[in-house]
């Protein structure tokens, strides 16, 4: 008998751990597979940097624009040194108005029904100064197109980084707030055992109350930079941000900055634009040398009369140059200069902002590094110092506050430099063009 008790009971922890095996594989595992998509779906969803250039460079209308004039400019271009499409004539000459031959077509001689055709011939020189021109101006829209691909992903970078640091310092209030909310929750305690001063628990809990405020104006600041950032690349602004690259590493060496600025792509513009103007300038000065058309045409008359064979040639001629072309040429060599100057202009104002640039990125990168080495210690441990004297009984708790405040103050002061640090390298890393980057 407890043999067959023992073995009912065998059978029966063996069902139990059969169905629980089942349930097991039938609940847990589908659940699990879950979190972990969830985890995945989570890690895929955050918006990188690169990500968001590449996002806002492929669906950006100023790209599209500038596009569209590139391809105009190519299409212009085709045809720039050729020849014009030569003319067809046709026409009656010579109708009679009155008389017994009115309006007849045949019976009066010079009554002519005439076809032919003209073709202007200009010179070669002009043809080949249309077809610089054109070809400048292909340049020109080029450089125009890699500088507004540039400049598009310097701002968004530039918008990314701004709800990037919104956040943090969304998160520092937030810790900071909590840290506070804690030494409320001890003064109370304090005063509860007989040490402390009756206001110390509104002391603290003022500055809880200070710190949510901010915090209210940092959450401003988090949907201002969202909507900025959606400006640029609209509903996946709303995505989570992943992490920051290293601010403190250029894309680009100082030399590399510095040297051969006309090839910068702000610079870039301007190399065609004189030829251009150049090449204006050229083509007013050919105007002075004519360009000759001819003309053959076939002259039909009534059966009594012999048909005509027409052949002419047609010169412009520029005899009074001192009022026409002269006039346009000095036209066009003035605005070669203006070209010139506002090129040479642009050039230092770029070196300028380089250097300002650069000035920033060191300045806001030794920022950094001297409140890492020392601001923030420094800030945490008189916090320490004063909390520990406050909790013995040696002080007060304005000391712990006033340090607690400093130590706030600190750490949003190197929030400030690490953002200033990032606008900094943001503005130096797409001054020039990178075949790494998306485009």
């Amino acid at each position: 008998m407890p043999d067959s008790v023992g073995v009912r009971l065998f059978s029966f922890l063996l069902e139990v751990a059969v169905y629980s095996y089942r349930y097991f594989r039938l609940l847990c595992l589908p659940l699990m597979a879950l979190v972990l998509a969830s985890f995945a779906s989570h890690a895929a969803t955050n918006l990188s940097l690169i990500e968001a250039q590449r996002i806002a460079v492929g669906d950006a209308p100023q790209i599209d624009a500038q596009s569209a004039a590139l391809r105009a400019a190519q299409q212009a271009s085709v045809g720039a040194s050729e020849q014009s499409d030569p003319k067809l004539i046709a026409g009656i000459e010579n109708i009679p108005t009155d008389g017994a031959d009115r309006f007849n077509l045949t019976r009066e001689g010079m009554t002519m029904r005439k076809i032919g055709i003209m073709q202007d011939f200009t010179r070669s020189e002009k043809l080949q100064l249309r077809g610089d021109r054109a070809n400048a101006e292909v340049q020109k829209e080029t450089a125009i197109l890699t500088l507004t691909r540039l400049n598009l992903r310097r701002d968004v970078s530039l918008a990314w980084i701004e709800r990037y640091f919104a956040e943090r310092q969304l998160e520092l209030l937030k810790e900071l707030a909590r840290e506070s909310e804690l030494q409320v929750t001890a003064a109370q305690a304090m005063l509860a055992g007989g040490k402390g001063q009756a206001a110390d628990p509104f002391a603290a809990r003022l500055s809880v109350a200070q710190l949510a405020d901010r915090a209210i104006e940092a959450e401003r600041n988090v949907a201002r930079a969202q909507a900025n950032l959606a400006r640029w690349i609209g509903a996946d602004a709303r995505r989570p941000l992943d992490s920051a690259p290293a601010f403190d590493q250029l894309a680009h060496g100082h030399q590399e900055l510095t040297s051969n600025l006309e090839q910068h792509p702000h610079l870039a513009m301007y190399a065609p634009m004189q030829a251009m103007a150049s090449s204006e300038m050229k083509l007013a000065n050919a105007a002075k040398h004519p360009d000759w058309s001819l003309e053959v045409a076939f002259a039909q008359r009534g059966p009594a009369y012999s048909n005509m064979l027409s052949i002419g040639v047609r010169i412009d001629l520029p005899i009074f140059q001192s009022r026409r072309q002269d006039p346009a040429v000095a036209s066009k060599l003035a605005l070669v200069e203006q070209v010139r100057a506002q090129a040479e202009d642009a050039k230092r104002a770029h070196a300028a902002d380089i250097e300002t640039m650069l000035a920033d990125w060191n300045a806001a990168k030794a920022r950094l590094q001297r409140y890492d080495a020392e601001l923030l210690p420094l800030a945490h441990e008189r916090t320490s110092v004063a909390l520990a004297s406050y909790r013995g009984g040696k002080g007060d708790l304005a000391p712990v506050l006033e340090a607690r405040k400093g130590e706030i103050e600190t750490r949003m002061n190197h929030l400030m430099a690490r953002s200033d640090l990032a606008r900094a390298w943001t503005q130096l890393n797409f001054l020039l063009a990178d075949k790494k980057d998306p485009s």
